[in-house]
């Protein structure tokens, strides 16, 4: 490897790596997940998913973050689409009214939360993205699937294999890069 080469492989560290998300609406807001997690999307057209998605033989809960959020949403959605995230032996649906696409983002653009995040919140989300003449927060993949963490916590410690601690720290140290 030339000289050359070895400065521009540094260049190119994960320090610099563009940070890739999936932008949402909940409610009227903007959200983000971390584009890294995403194993697809599903959209209903009656307006919800009303049970847990079997998909290849694999059952995915359904989280509605309008709810854990306290998001008021106007009623029914006329079209609802399902976000699946998935981290170790973790998945979850979660429910959107609508999914934008894709933003990517240098690591200098994902903004702390202000001060008024004080609480449990802070735990919820990792910052905040400027995104269509707003804000977009991105969540905490490890916070939206909590409940699934837990659920193969009780599975795990039944049959002796890798525990819950294991899990949170695979969504947490994954890598930030696209």
């Amino acid at each position: 490897m030339a000289v050359s080469e070895k400065s521009e492989a540094r260049v190119t560290s994960a320090s610099t790596s563009p940070l890739c998300f999936i932008i949402t609406t909940i409610g009227g807001r903007y959200f983000g997940f971390e584009a890294e997690y995403l194993l697809g999307v599903r959209t209903s057209e009656n307006g919800e998913f009303l049970q847990d998605q079997v998909v290849q033989g694999i059952a995915d809960q359904v989280i509605n973050l309008a709810v854990r959020l306290n998001v008021a949403t106007e009623g029914r959605w006329d079209r609802t689409e399902g976000v699946l995230l998935g981290a170790g032996k973790c998945r979850g649906y979660v429910l959107v009214e609508k999914v934008h696409g894709s933003l990517e983002v240098h690591p200098s653009q994902l903004l702390p939360l202000p001060p008024q995040f004080r609480g449990p919140e802070r735990g919820w989300y990792r910052g905040m993205i400027l995104f269509d003449q707003s804000v977009a927060l991105v969540l905490n993949t490890a916070w939206v699937l909590e409940e699934q963490l837990g659920g193969v916590m009780a599975k795990t410690e039944s049959e002796g294999t890798e525990s819950i601690v294991a899990l949170q720290g695979q969504v947490q140290s994954k890598s930030q890069a696209c």
